[in-house]
């Protein structure tokens, strides 16, 4: 096969990926202007209109909110990594390791590879605060653009050796000896949620035995991000017209490679 057609086929399948991410793009702009941007006393108006009229648990809206970070009811809590004080936080451990094979002629091939050993993040409630009072956060699906806390590589040296690695509070146990070629090292990164960080909130009020809470819609995904909604409209944005560019782009080029191929052949 000629090297032009396996180029159209990289291209035309980058040229799709592409696509796809503008796709992705173009629906988060369309989520995001979707819902009206409200504040916390006319949540809670709402509310209570609807726990006056039909009881608790018949309240439910998409709602988007912005406002600061406050401690929630079970109090402050403290990044297992950095020790840091806050609402929210999430830590997650990545192994680099060699994978190491043979192709079908024995001969060894080895390729730098990473696994997700840890990704724990916390789902306590936190309290969003606006100009006009408070409501209660669940972050079942973490936050966005959170800070990022500690971020620390340490060698295959500590993994072959088998022992306990400790950062802060957290700690876990490596095994001893190697494992697809050897372990190269593992990567400790943490994000945290301090209090009087400044969130865009988009999801779901629900009335949950009688209290107001605003949590993931069902079927969907609650969105905490500390970048404000204007600015995820203007990241959303770019990145449709990048990726839309690109995809036709590549579309474009893999027709060309795929036809100067043809014309190759036949000469």
């Amino acid at each position: 096969m000629s090297w032009f057609f396996v180029a159209a086929l990289f291209a035309v399948a980058f040229g799709a990926y592409s696509l796809y991410n503008a796709h992705r793009a173009k629906g988060e702009v369309a989520d995001l202007l979707a819902v009206q941007a409200s504040t916390t006393d006319v949540v809670a108006q709402m509310h209570a209109a609807a726990l006056a009229a039909a009881g608790p648990g018949a309240y439910r809206e998409r709602v988007e909110l912005e406002g600061v970070v406050e401690v929630g009811p079970q109090g402050p809590l403290t990044s297992e990594v950095s020790g840091t004080t806050c609402v929210w936080h999430q830590h997650k451990v990545t192994r680099h390791y060699e994978d190491v094979r043979r192709d079908k002629d024995g001969n060894r091939r080895t390729t730098k590879r990473t696994e997700k050993v840890v990704d724990n993040r916390t789902r306590e409630p936190f309290v969003l605060r606006d100009a006009a009072g408070t409501i209660t956060v669940v972050p079942v699906d973490g936050v966005k653009h959170a800070h990022k806390s500690a971020s620390e590589f340490r060698d295959r040296q500590s993994a072959d050796r088998g022992t306990d690695i400790r950062l802060g509070s957290f700690s876990m146990s490596l095994p001893s000896g190697n494992r697809g070629g050897g372990t190269l090292g593992h990567e400790y990164e943490e994000w945290v949620l301090t209090p009087g960080t400044s969130v865009f909130v988009s999801g779901e009020a629900v009335c949950r035995n009688g209290q107001l809470e605003l949590r993931a819609p069902e079927g969907g995904r609650l969105l905490v991000s500390t970048r404000s909604e204007a600015e995820l409209l203007d990241k959303s944005r770019s990145d449709h017209r990048r990726n839309q560019l690109l995809g036709l782009g590549c579309l474009a080029l893999g027709v060309v490679l795929a036809v100067v191929g043809l014309v190759d052949l036949l000469v």
